[in-house]
């Protein structure tokens, strides 16, 4: 059976280094299905999981919800449940250890705590992962399982070569939701697919008043991708250099390997280069990824026309909101007509803006986490009948009965 010990991190879903599995708990005997998961927590550690601190007791987190600082884009949007949410930040083993402020700022109705202080916090009304090792990590709590699937499964396997195939991850993945009652959540229906287990699919939001204002004046191209060099193929990076090779364009994004990419300094910066740059480039392979990306629905949001690589579920419509092409010509043509047509670009954009706003609504979107967050309650309480029923509370006697008494 596979093992699961992969991290994914930062915006996009970005994947950090982990040690290999043989090294982490050698020996360890298989009595359980979890253990064929267990080691996909290494960072902590099991004493650790048990020395925690004491929050005060007006803190306890009875009503909230637990998720994990490993995607901040997606955990803005995440507090647009109107739920309080607590985020467990710090934990090793991720590209951006703490809160990346210049991503997002943190809402309002997010805490960030650390894990020892997040086990003391509990009871939570459910938990909610971004990878296995988030859900392992608090694996004493009792709470309902959530667990979002942000990656395609066939991009993991050819960036991160585990050894595993799909079909041994499916299944692994598969025993542990049912041995927890979790469901999974896949950010588009070919993500979910992807990975061979049933679920729902919950597609990201699109809000039209934090988005807006595109003016287009910078004949400039923009990509936001981040560490591109792991993932060349995924995000078709030959196909991209080669259409836009001698054409300006920016890089928004951090990569480890390449000073090209120039990460926004905060939101409101990223937001601006959506505003004042003419036009949007997305590549990716279609087996691979999306036809779009958070980043993609955001310059859409803005008014930005996008030029990009043809996929079923891409929101861009060929000479409508912007420009799609499979080869390196096609979309290179595409970049040169908004570069040298402002007013073409800003008519695009108003189309780009309208399909986006209309496909991704907000209300939407947590309504089907509201579904999802119920149905894990259920999941839950139907894979521990036992301990659902032990923690009944006992019928109150009234104030006359305790008097005889």
């Amino acid at each position: 059976m596979a093992s699961l010990a992969w991290i994914e991190d930062g915006r996009n879903g970005q994947v950090a280094a982990t040690p290999n599995p043989s090294s982490i708990f050698p020996g360890e005997p298989r009595g359980t299905p979890e253990w064929q998961l267990l080691w996909a927590v290494p960072w902590y550690g099991r004493k650790n999981l048990r020395s925690h601190h004491e929050l005060p007791s007006d803190q306890l987190a009875v009503h909230r919800i637990l998720t994990f600082n490993c995607h901040e884009p997606y955990i803005h949007h995440l507090a647009r449940l109107g739920l309080p949410l607590d985020v467990i930040d710090g934990l090793a083993g991720r590209l951006h250890r703490t809160w990346d402020h210049r991503s997002r700022p943190v809402p309002d109705n997010v805490r960030l705590i650390d894990l020892p202080n997040a086990l003391a916090a509990g009871p939570y009304q459910a938990v909610i992962g971004h990878n296995i090792t988030d859900l392992l990590a608090v694996k004493e709590l009792s709470a309902p399982r959530i667990l979002v699937l942000h990656v395609n499964l066939a991009a993991r396997l050819e960036e991160e070569q585990p050894g595993l195939s799909t079909q041994e991850i499916a299944a692994t993945l598969r025993q542990y939701l049912g041995a927890v009652g979790g469901v999974a959540v896949g950010v588009s229906q070919s993500k979910l697919k992807s990975w061979g287990i049933e679920g729902m699919v919950i597609e990201p939001p699109v809000d039209p008043d934090q988005y807006g204002g595109y003016r287009g004046e910078l004949a400039v191209a923009l990509r936001v991708a981040n560490q591109v060099s792991v993932r060349r193929d995924r995000f078709a990076w030959d196909l991209h250099l080669s259409a836009l090779d001698g054409l300006p364009w920016h890089w928004a994004g951090t990569d480890s390997e390449d000073s090209r990419a120039q990460p926004a300094e905060s939101w409101q910066e990223l937001k601006e280069l959506y505003r004042s740059h003419r036009l949007f480039v997305h590549t990716a392979a279609d087996k691979l990824e999306d036809g779009y990306n958070l980043a993609l629905l955001e310059a859409m949001a803005s008014g930005m026309p996008v030029v990009t690589t043809a996929h079923d579920n891409s929101p861009v419509s060929n000479g409508i909101n912007g420009f799609v092409g499979s080869d390196a010509a096609t979309l290179r043509a595409g970049v040169l007509r908004l570069l040298s047509d402002h007013e073409l670009a800003q008519r695009m954009g108003a189309e780009a803006r309208r399909a986006v706003i209309e496909r991704f609504p907000v209300d939407r979107f947590c309504q089907r986490w509201h579904e999802a967050l119920e149905l894990a309650e259920a999941g839950a309480k139907k894979s521990h009948p036992a301990s659902e029923s032990k923690n009944k509370s006992k019928p109150k006697r009234s104030a006359r009965q305790r008097k005889r008494r």
